[in-house]
């Protein structure tokens, strides 16, 4: 058996190269402060060797040679004295770096807490703006609305006035006479507002996604059409009114029948689709003290041309009698 104590021992290197965990490559390099303490502690370290080498020349050498072990003793003590002091020295510089990165991460956090509050109150203040002037633009289409049909009342206003003052249907039958034989007036009433033509315009029906269309739209659709057909760049509807019961009808006021005619055909053929022209409305009246033969003939039938011959001495549109 072999002996132990004389074996040789052989450790192989681990080829493996992940085996050993290795620092890395980069130099940690000091800061300002750090380098410029380790200075003048090396300056230091370097004038307290310098002085004591020339204290140790001015030593006889008998003193020298006495006291070798204690020169060394003394010299030893005061190179670790002064590495522990550069190194105590560069610990406290480390600590109040980091003490002073932590205060400067804290107000950079500060910062950007700031920053980011501005920002939401900057998004805010924007909002309202945008607010402020969408509801601007609401209240001068409204106000540019109520102007025009302040200005439509007025000239309608304008025009009854124009018309003459109103008269009953009493009125009309005491000042012009009945003459069943004679087809002449004897005397021309002025025309009743009543009895006036107008093209009624519904707009109720149409598709709630569109615009609906205001007296004014009306107008100038009605009077470019009606000017660029009658070759009168001057023409003016007579007035465009609302319908003060039911704010979806407009009223437009003609002149005279031909007038009428070409309005409601270009009311019908060039406003928006579902955009409906009413018929004119008719009204039932009751005429007494009229005589029996001047409407029905020898056989009790409505004469042929009462309706046309009421009309024109009553300036109003007759279109049935019973």
């Amino acid at each position: 058996m072999a002996d132990p104590i004389g074996a040789e021992i052989v450790v192989e290197q681990d080829d493996a190269p992940f085996s050993t965990p290795k620092r890395p490559s980069r130099m940690v390099r000091p800061t300002s402060k750090v380098r410029d303490t380790a200075r003048q502690l090396e300056d230091t370290a370097k004038e307290t060797r310098k002085t004591t080498r020339q204290t140790t020349r001015n030593v006889p050498a008998e003193e020298q040679i006495d006291r070798p072990t204690e020169t060394r003793k003394s010299s030893g003590g005061g190179s670790s004295s002064d590495g522990r002091a550069m190194l105590q020295k560069a610990l406290d510089l480390l600590a109040e770096s980091r003490r002073e990165t932590k205060r400067l991460q804290e107000a950079l956090k500060e910062q950007m807490e700031m920053t980011r509050e501005l920002k939401e109150a900057v998004a805010k203040q924007e909002e309202t703006v945008h607010e402020m002037s969408k509801q601007m633009v609401e209240i001068k289409d409204q106000m540019t609305e109520e102007l025009q049909r302040v200005r439509e009342q007025l000239e309608t206003i304008v025009t009854n006035a124009m018309d003459g003052p109103q008269r009953s249907y009493a009125d009309v039958t005491r000042l012009t006479p009945f003459l069943p034989h004679n087809d002449s007036r004897t005397l021309a009433a002025p025309p009743n507002p009543t009895d006036m033509l107008y093209c009624t315009i519904d707009v109720s029906r149409l598709e709630e996604d569109e615009a609906r269309l205001s007296a004014g739209t009306i107008r100038a659709t009605v009077e470019n059409e009606v000017r660029s057909e009658l070759d009168n760049p001057t023409w003016r509807c007579r007035a465009v009114t609302k319908d003060p019961k039911n704010p979806h009808r407009v009223r437009i006021t003609c002149r005279d029948k031909s007038e009428h005619k070409i309005v409601k055909r270009i009311a019908e053929t060039k406003l928006a689709p579902g955009a409906r022209i009413l018929r004119d409305n008719l009204y039932p009246i009751r005429v007494d003290n009229i005589s029996r033969i001047a409407v029905l003939d020898e056989k009790n039938e409505v004469r042929t041309k009462i309706t046309e011959m009421l009309s024109r001495e009553n300036n109003t549109e007759v279109t049935k009698i019973a």
